[in-house]
């Protein structure tokens, strides 16, 4: 009866030790940014359709506040790595690499979780990016990209402070379609215990 009771008040210190995910504060993180690119408008004419198609891996740091249950904002900034490809035009042989950083700021929306650890959430927004396209490591192109930002994802908290982060970053780019899966980690800052 002993073991029985114990077991149930370490049950409820380790419960009551865990923050409350809907609390409002502020929460802020990094992650690993596993990104895809596929080119469709071309910086210049000779490189020809689609003048790159690849994956690379990025990071994104991010703080967001919570306002209630439902709703919050986040801020990002975001680094894709470097996309290569080889170059399919006989007139700029070689290697080429395209790269994008920026920033972004997203409303979310909390959505009803099956478990008081998981939070689900939609977001959307505007983005902001400079892009950098190198062939065989000279710089040939330099623009920026700008537009709506779309994603959802899901924290699964841990321990009192910390989260685990899953999302995917959906970008509405004029050079092709870009879009990133993001694994990382979350700290809460203050806020009501459960």
């Amino acid at each position: 009866m002993r073991r029985m009771v114990l077991l149930g008040l370490l049950g409820l210190v380790s419960w009551s030790a865990h923050a409350d995910l809907n609390a409002p504060g502020w929460r802020t993180g990094v992650a690993a940014s596993f990104a895809n690119f596929s080119g469709d408008d071309v910086p210049a004419p000779e490189l020809g359709n689609k003048f790159i198609d690849d994956n690379s891996v990025g990071f994104k740091l991010y703080g967001q506040y919570q306002f209630n249950e439902w709703f919050g904002i986040e801020g990002a900034y975001h680094n894709t790595g470097e996309f290569e490809d080889k170059s399919k035009s006989l007139a700029l042989p070689g290697k080429l690499n395209l790269s994008f950083s920026g920033f972004s700021a997203q409303g979310l929306l909390y959505l009803p979780s099956p478990s008081d650890d998981v939070q689900l959430y939609l977001k959307a927004g505007f983005y902001d990016f400079d892009d950098d396209l190198d062939l065989n490591g000279s710089n040939i192109s330099s623009a920026s990209e700008s537009g709506l930002v779309a994603g959802a994802g899901a924290v699964i908290e841990f321990t009192e402070h910390w989260g685990l982060r899953a999302d995917v970053d959906w970008f509405d780019a004029k050079a092709g379609k870009l879009y990133s899966v993001n694994l990382g980690v979350q700290y809460y800052f203050g806020g009501s215990k459960q």
